[in-house]
């Protein structure tokens, strides 16, 4: 009997353990299954692997992957195999990432970057790009440290990050020797001479490194100095110069040089000098070419209380959104800014009740624009002014009375003036005709205030007045007493003057 119960016991705390057991895996389980859904966004570089001669350039791009996160900010520091590979540089051109607290850069082996964007990504995104070079044979790793992405609510949505593998190999070619074409007597390179200094290179067609252009023909300049006797050029994708058999020599140098039918993107041009000491320090020019409108976007209108809102999303992959420019049935124009929108629109106010055409032209940094057009219907009813009330009040007839005294006022001002300015050429005809007119102005302001007070005095007996008209009636009798002892004090000043 105590045998069967003993037995019993064991048994009901052995399915007593394994349920424990079970519903602890199970919350472990489904707590993994939340993790992954709220945490899926990743980062990743393209491409992820490839082979790459020594001393050949090539370019990676920094992707982020939302998994349907709404991600709006994202910081890294990207390593490398600084004995096989050199980062050459870092590009943020096209990025959606248009702010940033650490701008994209390279520093003691390693590429940093913190920055995010005016409005959340969505899908997968290429936020940078880099450009390495290859070093030493052998395999080089590109990998991710304190990576994270956060999404509206400041939440680090990261759920991981894949590096990139890429193998060095031996370069394919030799590169050309500088060229030693005698150019002394003796038929040796002077060593004596220096070499000279780098080119000062000008565009007409791309003036400025930092802009984008919609132009795919280039033309570059330069001045020669003293002594130059050769030139080299070349236009690459190389930052600092591609391989010396790339390069273009002319003897006698040349002043200028023009490239046709570019293909969107960023180039180099590089050009050097060669004087009787040997060939001197290249020069970089950096051209950003973008002859493609922008991707096309559909446009959404809602309309409201004397209000429309335009919905769109509009992208360009290489230069990046500029502006939006805005009408309204064909009229005038507004500019507006990508950070002007909100929640993905921009809501246009004071607009006529009724049906309207909005139009949104998405123009890029090199000035390429593409446009969409959406109807909306506008509700309300602007405010009715009720004309019949202001013309009964009188408020009118208030602005004329006092449009008149003011004008009476600026004349007699003038008499007094142009009299004041006779008086040292003429002064006994002054002294009459200034004592004349003198007592002119006082009967005619006398005159004048008479028939203001009685206008006065019949507007404020007439019925229903607001306080602004009170307001400006009691301002008008205070310009009138003001007036006349200025103008008393005026002809008193005459008198006294004449004496």
């Amino acid at each position: 009997m105590i045998m069967s119960v003993l037995m019993r016991t064991t048994a009901e705390r052995n399915t007593t353990s394994a349920l424990r057991a079970f519903l602890y895996f199970g919350v472990l389980a489904l707590s993994f299954i939340l993790t992954s859904q709220a945490h899926a966004a990743s980062y990743s570089l393209s491409p992820a692997s490839g082979s790459y001669g020594v001393g050949e350039s090539f370019t990676v791009r920094v992707m982020v992957n939302t998994g349907g996160d709404a991600v709006n900010t994202g910081e890294a520091r990207i390593t490398y195999d600084t004995t096989k590979l050199t980062a050459v540089s870092v590009s943020k051109d096209g990025s959606p990432f248009n702010l940033w607290v650490t701008e994209p850069g390279v520093s003691g082996g390693a590429i940093t970057f913190a920055g995010g964007g005016t409005s959340p990504l969505s899908g997968t995104k290429s936020i940078l790009s880099i450009t390495f070079r290859g070093k030493a044979e052998g395999q080089a790793s590109v990998e991710f440290a304190n990576a994270s992405l956060l999404a509206g609510a400041g939440q680090n949505v990261l759920s991981g990050s894949t590096g990139a593998t890429y193998t060095i190999t031996a370069a394919s070619a030799t590169p050309e020797p500088e060229p030693t074409t005698p150019t002394t007597p003796s038929g040796n390179i002077n060593t004596k001479i220096p070499p000279p200094d780098a080119p000062v290179i000008k565009s007409t067609t791309h003036p400025d490194q930092d802009l984008w252009y919609s132009k795919n023909e280039a033309e570059f300049s330069w001045d020669i100095p003293y002594g130059v006797v050769g030139t080299r050029v070349a236009i690459d994708k190389y930052s600092t110069g591609g391989p010396l058999e790339d390069f273009s020599i002319d003897e006698p140098p040349i002043v200028e040089w023009s490239a046709q039918n570019l293909e969107d993107g960023v180039w180099f041009f590089h050009t050097g000098f060669k004087n009787r000491g040997g060939w001197g320090t290249t020069s970089h020019y950096r051209l950003n070419i973008d002859t493609t409108a922008p991707e096309p976007f559909e446009l959404t209108g809602i309309g409201g209380d004397l209000t429309a809102q335009v919905r769109f999303e509009a992208r360009d992959a290489l230069s990046g959104i500029a502006l939006y420019r805005i009408c309204i049935d064909g009229g005038r124009t507004r500019n507006v800014q990508p950070n002007e929108l909100s929640a993905g629109g921009y809501t246009i106010t004071n607009i006529d009740p009724g049906e309207h055409t909005i139009r949104v032209a998405a123009v890029d940094q090199a000035g390429n624009e593409r446009s969409s057009e959406t109807q909306v219907v506008v509700t309300g009813q602007r405010p009715v002014v009720d004309t019949e009330d202001v013309q009964k009040s009188g408020f009118g007839s208030i602005y004329w009375v006092s449009l008149l005294f003011m004008a009476a006022l600026a004349v007699a001002v003038t008499m007094l003036i142009q009299e004041r300015r006779k008086f040292q050429q003429e002064k006994d005809q002054i002294k009459r005709e200034a004592m004349e007119v003198g007592e002119k102005l006082v009967n005619i302001f006398g005159v004048l205030r008479d028939e203001i007070e009685e206008k006065v005095l019949e507007l404020s007996h007439k019925p229903n007045m607001t306080d602004n008209e009170r307001s400006i009636l009691e301002g008008l009798k205070d310009a009138l007493d003001v007036s006349e002892e200025l103008l008393d004090k005026e002809v008193e000043d005459v008198r006294k003057l004449l004496k």
